[in-house]
């Protein structure tokens, strides 16, 4: 009777930790501080219309700050081999931009290219060739020719862009990340090693579909914490939008210098409507 009791009691204490939220639990990896800072915009246009929205002169303005500053950009592919070396050049950053809108086409590569400095485009891969109000995507026939440049990486940013993966069941979101995953294959005939989840939201199943899809790399938003996985899958991102640009892009050059000693508060993204 004793054998069975502390059976089920330890069966119960098992059940009850397996269901515990895992946010507490030990990072594995490179401690989120030893990362090169990671930059998130959006979209470029001469006249925003959204507070993710950043203009062409201001990117630009940006760019040749890091570059004066002795900044070094990376692909995705030499990052995830800086984690996988656990260290990172002194003053390396990456540059990524969600969800792919005509203006990374338009003025994002082009001014990338112009000073020979690379960035990684997360692509929502039913967007290509469709469009929203105000916000046209790429077309598969652009992604395919960008695809090309030396200074340009492409990643997934899911096919649907579902506004929290965790909703999902396991096997809804191996279909957003295998599928992306290999519609990019298809399209630019280079693989995917990289994924930036929707609005920045993960938890361990989502960080288990990630792994399975073949994926070497995962970015957030904001610093949730590693849910006891290792770091290179929750990977937090600096929100760039308008309001980085003012002040003589104050706030770009502090979060950009103080990247290790962010606390969680500000990387969150500041989603407004210049128009309400």
């Amino acid at each position: 009777m004793k054998k069975c009791l502390f059976r089920f009691m330890l069966m119960f204490i098992l059940a009850v930790s397996l269901m515990l939220p895992s946010v507490g639990r030990c990072e594995h990896g490179l401690p989120y501080s030893s990362y090169a800072p990671v930059l998130m915009y959006h979209d470029l246009k001469p006249v925003p219309l959204n507070g993710f929205d950043v203009t062409p002169e201001a990117f630009e303005r940006q760019l040749d700050w890091l570059k004066s500053n002795g900044y070094r950009t990376l692909s995705i592919d030499e990052y995830i081999e800086c984690i996988n070396k656990g260290a990172f050049p002194e003053k390396s950053v990456l540059i990524t931009f969600d969800d792919g809108y005509q203006g990374i086409y338009d003025y994002a590569v082009p001014a990338l290219t112009k000073r020979e400095m690379k960035a990684v485009f997360f692509i929502v891969t039913d967007a290509v060739d469709t469009a929203l109000n105000g916000y046209p995507y790429i077309t598969a026939k652009e992604l395919k020719e960008i695809s090309k440049n030396p200074y340009v990486s492409i990643g997934s940013h899911t096919v649907t862009h579902p506004s929290d993966l965790r909703l999902g069941t396991y096997r809804e979101n191996l279909h957003e990340f295998m599928g992306s995953r290999g519609f990019l294959r298809r399209v630019t005939g280079q693989d995917c090693n990289a994924l930036a989840y929707p609005c920045g939201n993960y938890d361990e199943p989502v960080i288990w579909a990630v792994s399975e899809a073949g994926y070497k790399a995962a970015f957030s938003v904001q610093r949730r914490g590693a849910m006891g996985q290792d770091t290179r899958w929750s990977i937090p991102r600096i929100y760039m939008g308008l309001s980085f640009c003012e002040n003589d892009d104050y706030l770009f050059k502090k979060y950009v210098q103080e990247y290790a000693q962010m606390d969680e508060g500000m990387f969150k993204e500041q989603y407004y409507w210049i128009n309400e």
